[in-house]
């Protein structure tokens, strides 16, 4: 972010000289207008700021930072003060780095959600538009209090999802693992026995020599083609039509896609309905809230809702357009509409579909263990009939052999 020093006058024409990193100069224009100082001259430093850590800031880091800062306001500390005291005792090296360039900067009269706003990497979206409301509207620690909740609730359905999909994951690593060990280990001896008695092997048992063979032959070759697609898909992934693509592919799963959309819609309900409650306007809470879903495809789908919105049109009808929102739940948002309790409905459908997400998670682990337990049956039982059938025959393989 580049770092522009200038000059400007203040309410009584004196010289006012400092410096201020921000997006670009209209930013900065913006910022000191909002303080009352009237720009004269502007340059932008080309000297780069100190890199930040590289370690990732989490939900959990943002949490206790929200939770520790409304703490800290509440009390009646001097906001500058807290951020100090956060930047200091943060474990998260990174955030204790990005918090106090914010210090700094809201230190020379920037706001608080100005100065978050820099940083779009580290604080989201959401976060930033609730500091930005509760410092226009006096309640501060309100804002933070209710920003605080809204990432728990994303962390609490994230965890949700990971964990129903910890299990099949786990299984298939562990399968793989056992299997490249007995291709590697196990089946190369069982080789060696059998060609050491002269034993005809049968065509299963050849294959899965001539498989053994391949991957100690060959396999830092295909080591490195997963690795590299493995790379590939994830750079892929992390481009705007990439990200659409994979998004959609989650939907379209047939056992998790339904857990995926259901945990988009919990958190798109829970924000857009803390947002409201929070005093936004419906508009700017909808673009806000696209940025929480989890899910491009639904994001993309609540961005064009809200340009519907603005022409005029009633959210349920343009929900219920999309596609993606059950009918039940498009049918309470209208009756919402109409009798002015939509914060209320929203707060009640995300709470649905928290508990219909746990719901999908039971019915996922109650179908994917029999399955695993089949799957990783079958290949087992494969290698050892592989394996051991040329055993049954070891008469006539020592005749063979004699």
């Amino acid at each position: 972010m580049p770092l522009f020093e200038y000059t400007a006058r203040d309410a009584q024409g004196q010289l006012v000289r400092d410096t201020l990193t921000c997006p670009d100069e209209r930013t900065l224009r913006t910022h000191l207008k909002r303080n009352e100082l009237f720009l004269v001259e502007v340059t932008e430093k080309r000297g780069r700021p100190a890199p930040l850590s590289r370690r990732r800031v989490g939900l959990r880091d943002l949490i206790l930072m929200t939770r520790q800062l409304r703490t800290m306001v509440r009390a009646g500390m001097p906001l500058v003060a807290g951020l100090e005291a956060l930047a200091d005792q943060s474990v998260n090296r990174r955030l204790g780095q990005t918090i106090a360039e914010v210090s700094k900067a809201v230190g020379r009269g920037m706001r608080l959600a100005d100065a978050m706003e820099q940083y779009p990497q580290i604080f989201p979206e959401l976060l930033v538009t609730l500091v930005r409301t509760g410092e226009e509207g006096g309640r501060l620690p309100e804002a933070l209090q209710e920003a605080c909740r809204q990432m728990e609730l994303q962390l609490e359905i994230r965890q949700k999802v990971i964990s129903a999909m910890i299990y099949p994951a786990f299984t298939l690593l562990v399968t793989a693992v056992v299997l490249v060990a007995m291709m590697v280990w196990i089946v190369p001896t069982f080789a060696q026995i059998y060609r050491d008695l002269n034993a005809t092997l049968p065509p299963l048992t050849l294959w899965l020599v001539w498989a053994s063979e391949q991957i100690m032959r060959r396999g830092w070759i295909g080591m490195l083609v997963g690795v590299a697609l493995w790379g590939a898909w994830k750079r892929y992934a992390r481009t705007p039509q990439g990200r659409v693509r994979v998004d959609r592919l989650r939907l379209r799963m047939p056992v998790f896609g339904v857990l995926f959309l259901k945990s988009a819609s919990a958190n798109f309900t829970g924000s857009l309905a803390g947002l409201l409650e929070s005093g936004l306007p419906l508009l700017q809470a909808l673009r806000t809230c696209a940025s929480v879903c989890g899910n491009e495809v639904i994001a993309t789908a609540v961005r064009e809702c809200a340009a519907s919105v603005a022409l005029g049109r009633r959210l349920s009808d343009e929900l219920e357009r999309t596609g993606h929102f059950p009918q039940m739940v498009t049918r309470m948002i209208a009756m919402a509409e109409v009798v002015g309790t939509l914060p209320e409905v929203l707060r009640e459908i995300s709470q649905s579909y928290i508990e219909d997400v746990e719901y999908a998670i039971r019915r996922i682990t109650s179908v994917i263990e029999p399955a695993m337990i089949l799957i990783v049956g079958a290949i087992i039982g494969f290698l050892l009939v592989a394996l051991y059938w040329p055993i049954f025959n070891l008469g006539s393989a020592f005749l063979s052999g004699g």
